[in-house]
């Protein structure tokens, strides 16, 4: 079960930052879904791309999941290190949509499925290696529901062979190298945190 966040108030503009402070957020593993206690059922049986990162049958979806609830629209944040900069694919399944995603403060423009069952992977982009750091990167997204049911998985793996729609078109910025030492080692690994905002 996630540990709930200690304050539900307004979220703070700068959330998507890599150095923003997620501490306090409700931390849980995907999947993100209405029925944490089976998450397959609220995911579209229909696998789709699943295979592909694999290079053969997808990993089944885990058997439970964090709750998130309908009618909220979460704000998730990922945390993860690299050893130096490299381009990525980032895959998605998602009921209902994705309001806005963020790699390292860069506002993703590419288009994520806003209504329907999630799927694996129903939306797939390249991130080119002068959107990623070596050391710390930070993914931030909100998630939209709409209600009834929910369902949400991502996974970030080396570029993919195929070509997928780009992540985005806005210009790349960089921290400056002091601004990661400010980070700490406390935000270092995979942890997802969250925060719920009543729609």
């Amino acid at each position: 079960m996630p540990r709930p966040a200690t304050n539900i108030g307004v979220v703070p503009a700068n959330w998507y930052d890599i150095g923003f402070d997620d501490s306090t957020w409700a931390t849980g593993p995907a999947p993100f879904t209405s029925n944490p206690n089976n998450p397959a059922s609220t995911f579209g049986t229909d696998l789709g791309n699943a295979g592909a990162p694999f290079g053969g049958v997808a990993a089944p979806i885990p058997s439970t999941g964090t709750p998130w609830s309908a009618n909220f629209d979460p704000y998730l944040r990922v945390n993860f290190n690299l050893v130096s900069p490299q381009a990525l694919t980032l895959w998605i399944a998602i009921d209902n949509g994705i309001n806005s995603i963020y790699l390292n403060g860069v506002r993703a423009t590419g288009s994520v499925n806003a209504e329907g069952q999630g799927f694996r992977w129903e939306s797939v982009f390249d991130i080119a290696a002068n959107y990623t750091n070596g050391g710390m990167n930070t993914l931030a997204l909100q998630l939209e529901d709409h209600g009834g049911s929910t369902a949400f998985m991502m996974m970030l793996t080396t570029d993919d062979p195929n070509t997928n729609p780009v992540f985005t078109t806005n210009p790349s910025t960089v921290p400056e190298p002091a601004s990661l030492t400010l980070l700490g080692l406390g935000l270092a690994g995979l942890a997802r945190r969250f925060r719920r905002r009543v729609s």
